[in-house]
């Protein structure tokens, strides 16, 4: 079922229950005036204006983008594992920290910007999960491309200019300036490998 759906069908099923508390109530107590105060009072209480619904609907959707950032960060953590760089495993084991610390301030922050800066910041961490990938493929078969330590060196560079980025982010948000915050978020360059040549043999 869609998420629109099911909020349909909870609208509906929430007027059905206040109309079952209304007749109870009725029998119960025999039609007095406190009834249909009651019956407002529990109206009130489970009914959701249209305003809300979408409020919900847009919590619903960044909660979603911190989920699959939080599912991003999961398996670069995983892939860290296979690095043989201390220097890069030190680099990408700051990741599952900064990232969803990043992610929590802007919700506490500004939660009207969650999901425009979940979705930017997936995009980024999906490449940046790639540069990782690449690393370690890499150090594994460094055979396979044309000057590998430049390849490896730009890849750790790349890294660390995404935790610069992601702790400076963490710093804005501190002094209040998310105006600053969103334009780094919006110009900053995605984390990527260098072009890589496969040698010829």
């Amino acid at each position: 079922m869609s998420r629109r759906r099911a909020r349909t069908v909870a609208s509906v099923s929430s007027l059905a229950a206040i109309a079952v508390v209304f007749i109870v109530m009725m029998i119960l107590l025999d039609g007095v005036a406190a009834v249909p105060r009651l019956a407002i009072s529990t109206g009130l209480a489970m009914w959701r204006s249209p305003a809300q619904i979408s409020d919900d609907s847009y919590n619903d959707d960044a909660e979603d983008k911190v989920r699959s950032c939080r599912r991003i960060v999961d398996e670069i953590s995983s892939q860290g594992h296979s690095l043989h760089s201390a220097s890069m495993k030190s680099l990408v084991q700051q990741i599952p920290k900064v990232v969803p610390d990043l992610l929590d301030r802007v919700k506490r922050a500004s939660p009207s910007s969650l999901y425009s800066s979940a979705s930017q910041l997936e995009g980024h961490l999906r490449s940046l999960s790639g540069v990782v990938s690449t690393y370690c493929d890499v150090e594994e078969h460094p055979s396979y491309y044309k000057q590998p330590d430049e390849v490896l060196l730009e890849g750790e560079q790349a890294t660390r200019r995404f935790l610069d980025f992601a702790v400076d982010s963490i710093r804005l948000i501190n002094q209040g300036d998310l105006a600053e915050y969103r334009a780094n978020l919006a110009t900053v360059a995605p984390p990527e490998m260098p072009v890589l040549a496969i040698e010829e043999k």
